[in-house]
């Protein structure tokens, strides 16, 4: 009882003491404004597609994610809203179509402050990413044909897409054939290369001095694009075919025990081997060969190299005054860095020999290749000595099409930042060293008949090799494990490029396995051509024929029915249409003109 009596009391103490506080003390939430817009970033030039606008307060503020959809621009809801952490920072998720103005709208009251004051509406103009494409090729001395095509494009660019074909990396226009039989329409553009430089022949099976598959196309209404596979010697052509001595004597004899051997791991055999190229022959001649008898070719660690074939050097029968191993690139690799171990037994070694390669092989890919981009720019090396003497090599072949009046949409060294070509085994600088060296000598040369394409590979600004040599840009798409790249995957791309490259346009060089070009104009892709590559699985029927039939699609010009004149194709097999003033080769409608063609 006395125990509750005091439980009582020190209640009711409290009790006095926590009124006396409120009498003699008072706490309260000091006032502040509401929150006031500051600023929304980016305004302009805002990227095309999903992207991201940060709208600034001046204090901190408070949003419900929930509230997004109030959020307009031009009257369409925002995708989202949130605010950055504990922040003063909006930040506004928006679909952005390119070349469009926007007004965004906030409402008042669904941004607060700290004391959950309602922000007043903030209404902002937001412009997205346009594009300004030059007014003329990069090459002031272009030539009129090539000037007049570069307003072709530009004219057109963004009002439809050329259609275009790629010939079977050959010097013909099957391909456009092909799809005029199964469209009843040519396409706009055809495609060719350069890959067979190193074996072309007057009257050969390729003889690019033969221009007529060009010039019956250009003739016809067509436009031309030529690229070029560069294939180069996979090692030094110009290697000495005289035998370098590894290995001169004494007599070195093998016996049955295998106890005989020649070390060549010094730095003088390394320094030799260092000379040796792809497809050289390491050369052992022998004598006093025994029944039975066995050779041997070890790396260092006296291990059997291992080619890449497969086959293993360890020891192998022999016969004869010599034996040999064919050098690729991973033993030669290995016998530059560690030289090698002749071995094996019941026979004499009397020399050991490196000669040149009896056959130089050409590639492009850079695997198994020893010339390399950085040497190809680099002066004294073999690489740069042939590269040199290929552009020699082909200007003349160019000029041949300068002289006939016909322009080329000219692309060079592409996707060289995907590296498995050459031109792109080395350094971005060295690739832009490539590039500029080429445009300068076509220039010096006289070459004046090319829009020069580049073609991008993704994250590869360091390559490109600048505004001033480029007229063009390219992509090249293809789907991947049988699933085509979308309309959306097609637009995105594009408008990456058309951000990067605000005054070029933008084109899709190769494609295989993607969305339709409807499709893909209709998601914002509005490329200035595309051309699927040739062969099977890259283009449908069905494809071919969505896209020929599109209006988002330009076509020849001979597709285009004029009853006045009716003229045949000279590589077509039916009849075609021409317009009156743009006849073809067999029909005697007059001279044409430079603005007759483009």
């Amino acid at each position: 009882m006395h125990t509750h009596r005091l439980h009582t009391a020190a209640l009711a103490l409290l009790s006095l003491t926590a009124a006396a506080c409120s009498d003699t003390a008072g706490h309260s939430i000091a006032d502040v404004d509401a929150p006031s817009f500051v600023s929304v970033s980016p305004q302009t030039n805002i990227r095309a597609g999903l992207d991201s606008i940060v709208v600034t307060y001046d204090k901190n503020i408070f949003f419900s994610s929930a509230d997004y959809r109030k959020i307009t621009l031009n009257g369409s809801p925002a995708v989202s809203a949130n605010v950055i952490g504990s922040s003063n920072r909006l930040l506004v998720m928006a679909e952005i179509s390119r070349g469009k103005s926007y007004e965004l709208v906030i409402p008042e009251g669904i941004v607060t402050g700290p004391n959950r004051m309602a922000a007043p509406m903030v209404k902002a103009t937001l412009t997205a990413q346009t594009q300004h494409i030059a007014d003329r090729p990069v090459n002031a001395e272009a030539t009129a044909e090539a000037k007049a095509l570069y307003r072709k494009l530009a004219d057109n660019y963004g009002k439809k897409t050329f259609s275009a074909t790629m010939a079977d990396v050959a010097w013909n226009n099957k391909n456009a054939e092909r799809v005029h039989r199964l469209t009843g329409k040519y396409p706009a553009i055809n495609g060719y290369d350069y890959i067979h430089l190193q074996y072309t022949r007057p009257g050969g099976w390729i003889d690019y001095a033969d221009i007529t598959p060009v010039r019956t196309w250009h003739d016809a209404g067509g436009i031309v694009t030529i690229g070029w596979h560069w294939n180069v010697p996979t090692s030094n052509p110009y290697a000495s075919v005289v035998p370098v001595v590894l290995y001169g004597g004494p007599d070195k004899v093998m016996p049955s025990d295998w106890s005989g051997n020649i070390q060549l791991t010094t730095q003088a055999a390394k320094d030799i081997l260092a000379g040796a190229s792809i497809g050289s022959r390491l050369a052992v001649k022998i004598t006093d060969v025994k029944p039975g008898a066995q050779g041997s070719i070890k790396n260092s660690s006296w291990a059997g190299f291992v080619d890449e074939n497969g086959k293993n050097w360890d020891y192998f029968d022999i016969s004869g005054d010599s034996y040999s191993m064919t050098l690729d690139q991973t033993t030669l690799n290995e016998m530059r860095a560690n030289g090698l171990i002749i071995g094996g037994h019941d026979y004499t070694v009397t020399g050991v020999t490196v000669e040149a390669a009896g056959t130089v092989k050409y590639g492009f890919y850079a695997a198994k290749n020893e010339f390399t981009l950085d040497a190809a720019v680099t002066e004294g090396t073999w690489a740069n000595r042939f590269m040199k003497s290929d552009l020699e090599k082909i200007v003349p072949y160019l000029r041949q099409l300068q002289q006939a009046g016909i322009p080329v949409l000219w692309r060079p060294l592409h996707e060289a930042a995907g590296k498995w070509f050459w031109w792109g085994n080395g350094s971005a600088a060295s690739y832009v060293k490539l590039w500029r060296t080429m445009y300068d000598y076509f220039k010096q040369q006289g070459i004046n008949n090319l829009i020069w394409v580049w073609t991008s590979e993704k994250a590869d600004a360091d390559w490109y090799p600048g505004d001033e040599y480029v007229d063009i840009i390219g992509t090249d798409v293809y789907g991947r494990d049988g699933n085509a790249a979308t309309a959306e995957e097609m637009a995105a791309r594009f408008n990456e490029l058309a951000y990067r490259y605000p005054s070029k346009m933008i084109s899709l060089t190769e494609c295989g396995t993607v969305a339709d070009i409807p499709s893909q104009w209709k998601s914002d892709a509005a490329w200035s051509w595309f051309m699927p590559w040739y062969g099977d699985g890259h283009a449908s029927d069905e494809w071919w024929k969505a896209v020929m039939n599109s209006e988002d699609v330009a076509d020849k010009p001979e597709n285009r029915t004029d009853k006045s004149r009716q003229c045949r194709h000279p590589a077509a097999a039916s009849d075609v249409i021409f317009p009156p003033d743009r006849p073809s080769p067999g029909c005697s409608s007059g001279h044409r003109t430079v603005k007759d063609l483009y």
